[in-house]
């Protein structure tokens, strides 16, 4: 069985050929050097550009793959959270094929995408086990104990801890995105003393997640010291943020994971490919197993949505043309019904 995946969340246009479960060919194309111009993502540009994108994308894909657009058997397309504009941009493009082509549509949820994409690459990753889901847009823990078995047990209330990155990084004249070089700093000045930010509700039993209270203190010490902001005094600031946003995160994932009694915990999304968090994380590989997707299947791309588009036909799932596209994850997901046997 041969699915198309689609992802248009935000900046970024993927497109993936998945076969029997494996990716054949996954391509993005990125937008970061038009949205880096403008210090973060412009929403109407992001969807004009991948309107221009996403139909030639497509083509290539199946070139790459061998195969003719006719093989497919169904669609896999991101229905939401992200930039309202965008996901339309690929909803209606896969409805449009779907309908064009008599395939089955399959709407996936954009965090389930990358709640999942660790089985892509790590075949021992088995239920149940503890979900961490971290980038720009969404900072999540989940108990995960099947494909269709998701408890949500801990989000963040204001900033996804990614866009806490992109904002400090911005305040200190760092560029966008803000995360790779914060990372990069931070690595580099490793043995310098960090500067002390707050550890935001590290109340225990709390899985919830706050960002902008870091986020403000560190714009304060900026301002307070803006007149001797050396390269050391920056690099500090980045090894104090990360190890604010990275102590956080391990510390709830760590617990919550103690709690349950599960041993097997997963991080994804774009934060997921910083080496300061998978080096904290890898402090605890003796009690837990830890699975980390690589780099490319961090951010978003069309790979996750063709995965777990594939997993979720597999067991009859599949969508009605007139689901809805959603620009946040407080919608309940598109009705779904069982594929004809």
């Amino acid at each position: 069985m041969i699915l198309l995946g689609i992802e248009s969340s935000c900046d970024e246009t993927g497109v993936a050929v998945v076969r029997d479960g494996k990716v054949l060919v996954d391509l993005v194309s990125s937008q970061v050097d038009v949205h880096t111009e403008y210090g973060g993502v412009v929403p109407e540009f992001a969807s004009r550009m991948q309107l221009e994108a996403i139909g030639p994308l497509t083509d290539r894909a199946c070139r790459d793959a061998g195969i003719r657009l006719s093989q497919i058997d169904g669609i896999a397309v991101t229905s939401g959270p992200g930039l309202i504009g965008s996901v339309l941009v690929g909803m209606n493009f896969a409805k449009g094929l779907a309908y064009s082509l008599d395939k089955p549509l399959i709407a996936v949820d954009h965090v389930r995408a990358h709640l999942f994409s660790p089985l892509i690459e790590h075949g021992g990753l088995a239920f149940p086990y503890i979900g961490l889901v971290v980038s720009g847009g969404h900072t999540e823990l989940y108990t995960v104990k099947s494909m269709t078995d998701v408890l949500l047990e801990g989000k963040t209330i204001d900033d996804a801890a990614g866009e806490a990155y992109d904002k400090v990084a911005g305040a200190l004249g760092l560029g966008y995105p803000g995360g790779p070089v914060m990372d990069r700093l931070a690595a580099q000045g490793a043995e310098r003393r960090g500067v002390k930010f707050p550890m935001a509700m590290m109340r225990r039993g709390n899985y919830d997640f706050s960002f902008s209270g870091l986020k403000t203190a560190v714009m304060r010490y900026i301002k307070e010291h803006s007149s001797g902001l050396t390269h050391g005094t920056v690099s500090s600031i980045a090894v104090g943020f990360q190890d604010a946003v990275t102590g956080v995160l391990v510390k709830k994932t760590i617990a919550l994971a103690r709690q349950r009694r599960i041993r097997r915990i997963a991080v994804s999304g774009g934060v997921a490919a910083n080496t300061g968090l998978r080096k904290m994380l890898a402090a605890y590989r003796d009690e837990f197993e830890m699975y980390i997707p690589s780099s490319r299947l961090c951010t978003d791309n069309g790979s996750m949505i063709g995965f777990l588009g594939y997993r979720l036909f597999e067991l009859g799932i599949q969508s009605d043309m007139d689901t809805d596209a959603y620009a946040n994850n407080t919608h309940v997901p598109q009705r779904a019904r069982a594929a004809a046997s």
